[in-house]
C-alpha cells in the first residue's frame, strides 16, 4: 500500500525537524492497537424538540402544567445542571408561582442560574423518556458547558450575537459527571489525550493564590485589586462568584484548546488531520507539551479521551489565538462568574463612580456574564474588557 499525503507531508517536516518517528506513527494512526477498535462510549441522552412524556407546551400556561407533570414523574430523582441539583420538590415550587409572576424569572432566582425554561422542559421530556427505558435512578450531570452548548442555559451568542441555541438539534447530551482534575494521575510524557494532562502545567488553585499569582506578575499594576473589588461587592450583595483562573501557562492553553478542538472533530479523517495539525503546532510554537494526540485504540478512542480532557478542563470556548498568545500568561486576564445575582444590584467603582442596577425584569438573567448594561458599566468604571463569546473571560482593559 503507498503511503498517504498526509503522512508524506508529515512525514518530510518531521524528518526535517528530527522527530522522533515514534511521534509520526501515533499521530497518523499506525501505531498502537487496531484503528477499528472503539472507546467506550459516554452515558448519554438523545435530545429532540418533541415531547415524548411530559404534556406538550402550548401556551405560556401551559408551562405550570408541563413543570408540574414533570415533578410527579420525577419523583425521588434529581437531575444537576450546571452544580444544581433539581428534584420534584423545585419543579413543584416553581409551578406553583402565582398566576401573573414570571415562571422563568422563578425558575432562574429558585436554582440561581439562567436557564432557559423551555428548552430545560424538553431537557426534562427526554431524562423522563430514557428513565422508562432504564436511566431511571441513574446519575444525570449537565456541566455549565454542556448546558450552554444545548440550549438548556443562556448562551453567550443568544445575548450578544442573537443567535438563539435550540435545545435538540446538537443530537446527543452526555450525562456523566466528570471527575475532578486532583481525582486523576498527571499524564506521563508520550501519553495520548486524557484527563490526567489537567494534573501537568497546573493553574494557581484557590482564590487567594489565583490573585497572588496575578499581583506577583504584575507588580506595577491594579488589574488584582479591581478584581477582588469586584468580587468583594458582588458577593456582598448575595451573588454566587467563582474566580475560575487568573494566571495560566502557554503549554495549559494548548492544551486546553487541543483537547477542545478534537473533540469536536467531525469522523476519523477530520480526527487524522486535526491531530496532526496540532502536533505541527506544537512544534511550530516551540511548547515542547509532550502529549501524542493520537489515541493507540484508535480515532474512536482518541474522540473519546479528549471531550473527557475538554469536560476536566471545562473548557467551553477555544480559540487557536486564544490559545497562542492568551492574556492568562500574561496575567491580564481572569475567567470569572457571578451567578444569582440579586433584583437590585449596587456597585462603587475604583473611579468613584456609583450605579444601581434594577434586575427584577422578568427575563433578565441574573448572571453577570450575560447582562449587557452591567458588563458595559464595569468595563467603563472598573477598566475592564468582557470578551463577549468566551462566557467567563475578562481582560485588564489597562494592559
Amino acid at each position: 500500500m503507498g503511503q498517504s499525503p498526509c503522512l508524506a507531508a508529515c512525514s518530510a517536516r518531521m524528518r526535517g525537524r528530527g522527530i522522533r518517528w515514534w511521534i509520526l506513527l501515533a499521530v497518523v494512526g499506525l501505531g498502537g492497537a487496531s484503528l477499528g477498535a472503539s472507546a467506550p462510549a459516554p452515558r448519554s441522552i438523545d435530545s429532540n424538540r418533541q415531547w415524548d412524556v411530559l404534556p406538550a407546551v402550548s401556551d405560556p400556561e401551559g408551562r405550570r402544567r408541563t413543570l408540574a407533570a414533570a415533578a410527579r414523574a420525577l419523583g425521588d430523582w434529581q437531575v444537576h445542571l450546571s452544580g444544581v441539583a433539581i428534584g420534584a420538590a423545585d419543579l413543584q415550587a416553581i409551578a406553583a408561582t402565582p398566576a401573573g409572576e414570571s415562571l422563568v424569572r422563578a425558575l432562574r432566582e429558585h436554582t440561581r442560574r439562567a436557564i432557559d425554561l423551555d428548552d430545560f422542559l424538553l431537557f426534562l421530556d427526554d431524562v423522563l423518556r430514557d428513565g422508562r427505558a432504564g436511566l431511571r435512578g441513574e446519575l444525570v450531570w449537565v456541566t455549565p458547558g454542556r448546558g450552554r452548548r444545548h440550549g438548556i442555559l443562556i448562551h453567550p451568542d443568544e445575548v450578544f450575537a442573537g443567535e438563539p441555541r435550540r435545545y435538540g438539534v446538537r443530537g446527543r447530551i452526555v450525562i456523566d459527571q466528570p471527575r475532578p482534575q486532583r481525582a486523576h494521575a498527571p499524564a506521563a510524557d508520550g501519553d495520548p489525550p486524557g484527563p490526567g494532562w489537567t494534573m501537568r502545567f497546573r493553574n494557581p488553585e484557590g482564590e487567594a493564590e489565583m490573585l497572588a499569582a496575578l499581583s506577583k506578575q504584575r507588580e506595577s499594576g491594579s488589574f488584582q485589586e479591581r478584581i477582588a473589588d469586584l468580587i468583594g461587592q458582588l458577593r456582598a450583595q448575595g451573588a454566587d462568584v467563582y474566580l475560575n483562573s487568573t494566571l495560566r501557562s502557554p503549554e495549559r492553553g494548548y492544551l486546553m484548546w487541543g483537547a477542545w478542538r478534537l473533540s469536536r472533530s467531525k469522523g476519523e479523517n477530520d480526527l487524522r488531520r486535526t491531530a496532526a495539525s496540532l502536533e505541527e503546532t506544537n512544534l511550530s510554537w516551540g511548547l515542547g507539551v509532550p502529549i501524542v494526540w493520537w489515541h493507540p485504540a484508535g480515532w474512536q478512542a482518541t474522540r473519546e479521551a479528549a471531550r473527557e480532557m475538554a469536560d476536566t478542563y471545562d473548557v467551553v470556548y477555544a480559540t487557536e489565538q486564544g490559545a497562542r498568545s492568551s492574556h492568562h500568561y500574561t496575567g491580564h486576564a481572569v475567567d470569572l462568574v457571578a451567578v444569582g445575582l440579586p433584583r437590585r444590584l449596587e456597585f462603587v467603582a475604583p473611579d468613584g463612580a456609583a450605579r444601581s442596577f434594577d434586575l427584577m425584569e422578568a427575563n433578565q438573567t441574573r448572571d453577570l456574564s450575560l447582562t449587557p448594561e452591567l458588563i458595559e458599566w464595569i468595563e467603563a468604571h472598573f477598566q475592564l474588557s468582557k470578551l463577549r463569546s468566551d462566557y467567563p473571560h475578562w481582560d485588564d482593559a489597562q494592559r
